[in-house]
């Protein structure tokens, strides 16, 4: 499969006025890129319907849980839903109802599975810092741990559960508010490359008609893969942690500074 990231280029500019580049496919992280402070801004929803509108097919990619997936994929403007870093894309197919396409078929999905709930008991005997999400039930291929959600979990405390994560033989990444962990073959990256060729993309078209916007070093992947790359303002506590960072910054934070990037592609 093609990568994406077969250019040199400045890095981590300022987001422009215009943008030179005819963007169909809008991949977009969740928490603090679509959200901010635990909310989904009137505004930003507004500029995913004008998005729409215009024909930009908008893509979020997102470490949520299978559970709000569903939901996303149902009730916002989006073409589809990839969720649990990777792990299934959910679309609408063309009788209205929901289809969902896993990267691990089953029996190895509920194996995986059951192997890492496990590990998650082991861990959070061992530490009492490493508390489940509060969404874990609804999730499906993966476990995830509350970093900055509801709980408050130290710099030192993360890097120790990431460690313990990936000496457990899992892909571990750290979000704004989670870190997630799974056994499998693919990321955020990987799914959303199957998702452009399952759509019958032309992977001429990847380099060109493609974007990605996000916030975190759980972004990286994407970064990495795809040319046309935005950070909300918020990415910058954590820039030095990425091998690639994105191309441009927007001013404003989360949700705001989508709307800035929405803005652009709509000139």
């Amino acid at each position: 499969m093609t990568h994406l990231n077969l250019f040199e280029a400045e890095f981590a500019l300022p987001l422009p006025d215009s943008l030179m580049h005819q963007v169909r496919y809008l991949f977009t992280d969740v928490d603090d890129t679509l959200t901010w402070q635990g909310k989904l801004p009137s505004q930003t929803l507004q500029a995913l319907e004008q998005l729409a509108e215009a024909g930009i097919q908008v893509i979020p990619v997102t470490g949520a849980c299978a559970g709000w997936c569903d939901c996303m994929v149902r009730t916002w403007p989006v073409a589809a839903v990839i969720g649990e870093n990777g792990a299934f894309w959910m679309q609408k197919n063309g009788q209205g109802r929901i289809d969902t396409h896993y990267r691990l078929e089953e029996p190895e999905r509920s194996e995986q599975y059951q192997a890492l709930r496990q590990i998650q008991q082991q861990l959070l005997e061992h530490f009492p810092f490493a508390r489940a999400t509060a969404d874990q039930r609804y999730r499906e291929t993966d476990i995830a741990f509350d970093i900055r959600q509801q709980h408050q979990n130290t710099a030192e405390e993360i890097e120790q559960l990431r460690q313990a994560l990936q000496t457990s033989g899992l892909h571990a990444r750290v979000s704004s508010i989670h870190i997630n962990a799974w056994h499998g073959d693919y990321d955020k990256a990987s799914t959303a490359l199957a998702w452009l060729s399952d759509q019958g993309v032309p992977e001429q078209d990847w380099l060109h008609k493609t974007a990605f916007i996000g916030d975190s070093a759980n972004d990286a992947a994407m970064f990495e893969h795809f040319r046309l790359t935005f950070g909300v303002a918020n990415i910058r506590h954590c820039l030095d942690s990425l091998p690639r960072p994105p191309k441009y910054i927007t001013r404003q934070e989360g949700g705001f500074g989508f709307i800035e990037v929405a803005e652009r592609l709509l000139t």
